[in-house]
């Protein structure tokens, strides 16, 4: 996957889908089915779409005692169907496919509403996301200096160290506090059920990418912050489906659901307005999106089939 798949393709994949995003898509609220006794979900996102006449669907699970087991939290894969017959096209890994188009999704929305002259970039949780929020950012934005933060030193180090090694200019924050009082645009990429920091912290001019949880009863935002910014989303069925950081302060009256002033299809189109002042603050709530995997895992085998990539098997042998 790495090798057929650039982050500035993506984000342009991913930008094209929202701005192709038709009637005759069909694209379903994904489907999580919970395991019994331990704090984990499988999500199943299918999704057909009409303009590219793309069929597939992803399996991806969140096993959140993985890493005690030195194993990945988010694991996956990717089916990808004929659309003319319903025939298995392709089989990939999706964990790679999850973490670059969510990034690749959030670079979208900070090249609509972050400040053109954003120049620190904040990221809290370093994780997988982190790590691709990472090349993301730098792609539509001039970061010139990066601050980090993971609950866990060991690992905010090592991504310190990572780019450092690149050349990037980078220092550990002590907390998430910190991390995001110094940003100016900020990725929250956590499995956090509580606000990571006093949103009132968060400086204006500034914008923040929430793209960790995805259950109505977790935050990594507060409400006080929620109510602040002009805040925006992937889809409105998915937000007030699956994102705890808006149904939060929603059921508690802090905020309306006209509150939310775009999905990123809005934007990318010209019919809703993104940011419109260099003082306000702007955040993206991203919960994923069906379409997205489709489309990054389409580009991704049409690489494949032009460069060789993968092995080729039959089912039906």
């Amino acid at each position: 996957m790495a090798s057929v798949l650039t982050m500035p393709d993506v984000i342009d994949a991913v930008e094209e889908g929202f701005r192709s995003a038709g009637e005759k898509d069909d694209v379903p609220v994904r489907l999580p089915v919970h395991v019994a006794d331990r704090p984990s979900v499988a999500l199943f996102m299918p999704a057909y779409l009409a303009g590219s006449h793309t069929l597939g669907a992803k399996v991806v699970s969140a096993f959140h005692d993985n890493p005690a087991r030195g194993l990945p939290m988010i694991t996956g894969f990717y089916v990808l169907c004929d659309a003319e017959t319903g025939r298995l096209i392709a089989l990939m890994d999706a964990t790679f496919l999850t973490g670059i188009r969510t990034a690749a999704a959030s670079a979208v929305a900070t090249k609509y509403l972050a400040r053109k002259d954003a120049r620190v970039l904040g990221i809290i949780g370093t994780g997988v996301q982190g790590r691709f929020h990472v090349d993301a950012i730098l792609a539509v934005r001039p970061i010139e200096r990066i601050v980090v933060y993971n609950r866990t030193p060991e690992r905010g180090h090592a991504l310190a160290d990572d780019l450092a090694s690149r050349g990037i200019s980078c220092r550990v924050a002590e907390t998430a506090a910190e991390c995001a009082a110094e940003a100016d645009v900020l990725a929250a990429c956590t499995s956090s059920k509580s606000p990571l920091f006093d949103g009132g912290l968060v400086r204006p001019g500034t914008h923040v990418n929430a793209v960790g949880v995805f259950t109505a009863d977790s935050q990594e935002l507060d409400a006080g912050l929620i109510k602040r910014a002009r805040v925006f989303v992937d889809t409105y069925e998915g937000a007030f489906e699956e994102a705890g950081d808006i149904i939060v302060p929603l059921r508690a009256g802090d905020i309306s659901r006209d509150h939310i002033r775009a999905e990123l299809t809005e934007l990318v189109t010209g019919r809703k307005e993104g940011r419109t002042s260099d003082g306000e603050i702007t955040v993206f709530k991203s919960v994923g999106y069906a379409m997205e995997d489709a489309v990054t895992a389409r580009l991704a085998y049409e690489r494949a089939a032009d460069s060789g990539v993968g092995a080729t098997f039959d089912l039906e042998a």
